[in-house]
C-alpha cells in the first residue's frame, strides 16, 4: 500500500455547500478521503491542514505558509504528496509551488474540483485517484491534475504552462497546448515526450520562503489611465503583461493612457518593469513593444503571467546569483524521472 501526504489548503474540494453557499469547512476536505478509501482503499494517508481558505483569497503569505511547512517535513518514508487547492488561483500557486518544491525527491501533484466532494457534477475523486496514479509512475516533479468538464480523461499538466480556467466553460489549459500525461481508464498515460526539455537545475528555495518584497502585476486593457495607478513602497517590481502580439500602450502623444507613464513612474522609483510575454522566435516586432523596451522594459519570453509573477517574486526573494539566466531559464525540475 503506497504511503502518501495529503496537505489541505481549502478550496472547492475542501469546502461544504449550505443553502447554495460554498464555504471552506474545517472538516470539509477529510470528506474526499473518506470517499477515496470507501471506492479504493488502497494509500496509506497522512493528513496535514496547514491552511483552510477559499483560494480566491489567497496572498503571498498563504504561499510562505504552504512551502516553510512543506520544507520542513520528512519524506523519506513517503511515496508522493497531494497538495489540495481552490481552482481559481490553481494555475498561481502550481506555478509558485513547482519551483519551490522541485528538488524534492518525491513527486507531487497539486489539484482541486470543480464542485465541493459530494455534488454528483464534483470532478474532486477523479482528480484524487489521477493524483493517486501520478504519484505511482513519477519518482519525482511537481504536476497539477484536473479532469475538465465534458472530458472523459483527467489531464496533468506541466504547473508552469497551465493558464488559469476561462471564464465561460471553467476549463484549464496549458500554454504550449500540450499535456504532460492523463489519466484514461484508471491508467495513468504519457502523452508529451517532454523529458529532453528537462535539465537539472538548482532549487529555487534553499531554507525558508519569505515573500517580504511585492511584485504589482498590471493587466492593459482600453481606457487603463496609467497616472491612477500608485506604486507602494513594498514593491521591487512591476509586471505589465502585454496583449498577445506581445504589445501594450505605447502612445507618445497621450501619455495618459501610455505605459510610458508607468515605466517613468517606475524608473522615478526605482522600482524595474518587466513585461511579458514575447516570442523568441518572432523575426519581427510591433512599434509598441520596440517603444517600451527602448524605454526601458526588460522582456520576459514565452512565459505565462503566472510563471512570471512567480519568477520575479522569487528573483526579488532570494539569493539569486545569475538573474538575468534565472529569468531566461526554466527553473521546473531538478530532474525528472518515470518509472515506466
Amino acid at each position: 500500500m503506497k504511503k502518501m501526504m495529503l496537505i489541505l489548503t481549502g478550496g472547492t474540494i475542501g469546502s461544504s455547500e449550505h443553502h447554495g453557499i460554498i464555504s471552506a469547512d474545517q472538516n470539509g476536505e477529510y470528506r474526499i478521503v473518506q470517499l477515496y478509501q470507501q471506492k479504493y482503499n488502497d494509500v496509506d494517508w497522512t493528513i496535514f491542514q496547514p491552511l483552510n481558505i477559499l483560494s480566491e483569497n489567497l496572498n503571498p503569505l498563504h504561499w510562505e505558509t504552504i512551502v516553510n511547512f512543506i520544507l520542513g517535513l520528512d519524506l523519506n518514508d513517503t511515496d508522493g504528496m497531494i497538495i489540495t487547492h481552490g481552482s481559481d488561483t490553481l494555475s498561481y500557486s502550481s506555478a509558485m509551488l513547482s519551483m519551490c518544491l522541485c528538488h524534492l525527491n518525491i513527486p507531487v501533484a497539486i489539484t482541486a474540483a470543480n464542485y465541493v466532494p459530494d455534488h454528483p457534477k464534483s470532478n474532486a475523486l477523479d482528480n484524487i485517484r489521477a493524483a493517486v496514479l501520478l504519484c505511482e509512475h513519477m519518482q519525482k516533479g511537481v504536476f497539477t491534475v484536473f479532469k475538465n468538464a465534458d472530458d472523459s480523461d483527467c489531464s496533468i499538466y506541466l504547473p508552469t504552462r497551465m493558464y488559469e480556467a476561462d471564464r465561460f466553460f471553467d476549463k484549464f489549459s496549458s500554454a504550449d497546448g500540450k499535456l504532460f500525461a492523463k489519466v484514461t481508464d484508471d491508467r495513468f498515460v504519457i502523452c508529451s515526450a517532454i523529458e529532453d526539455e528537462i535539465r537539472k537545475k538548482n532549487k529555487a528555495v534553499t531554507d525558508k520562503l519569505i515573500l517580504r518584497r511585492k511584485v504589482m502585476m498590471i493587466r492593459p486593457y482600453p481606457s487603463l489611465n496609467y497616472e491612477n495607478i500608485v506604486i507602494p513602497s513594498d514593491v521591487s517590481a512591476v509586471l505589465h503583461t502585454g496583449y498577445h502580439s506581445s504589445t501594450a500602450n505605447a502612445d507618445l502623444q497621450n501619455k495618459r493612457y501610455s505605459a510610458l507613464t508607468l515605466l517613468d513612474k517606475c524608473r522615478r522609483c526605482n522600482v524595474d518593469f518587466y513585461i511579458s510575454s514575447f516570442k523568441k522566435n518572432h523575426s519581427s516586432l510591433y512599434e509598441t513593444g520596440n517603444i517600451l523596451l527602448h524605454h526601458g522594459a526588460v522582456p520576459l519570453f514565452d512565459i505565462t503571467n503566472e510563471s512570471s509573477l512567480a519568477k520575479l517574486l522569487l528573483l526579488y526573494n532570494t539569493n539569486t546569483e545569475n538573474k538575468q539566466y534565472f529569468l531566461a531559464n526554466d527553473i521546473y525540475f531538478e530532474n525528472m524521472q518515470i518509472d515506466r
